[in-house]
């Protein structure tokens, strides 16, 4: 049997969130994802997310 993978660390509710008027009220849960800065540059977590693929 296969382990289950690792939850990803910015999965729970971040102090940083900030909501996203795009989205319906119930998904408003604080996560990255849902977050109005998500994969913007306003996000201080961006270089997390996007990953160094440059060498």
């Amino acid at each position: 049997m296969e382990d289950a993978p690792e939850p990803f660390e910015f999965s729970e509710p971040m102090p940083c969130y900030e909501p996203n008027p795009s989205l319906a009220p119930a998904l408003e849960d604080g996560r990255c994802v849902h977050c109005r800065k998500f994969l913007t540059l306003e996000c201080p977590y961006i270089d997390h997310f996007l990953g160094e693929d440059e060498e």
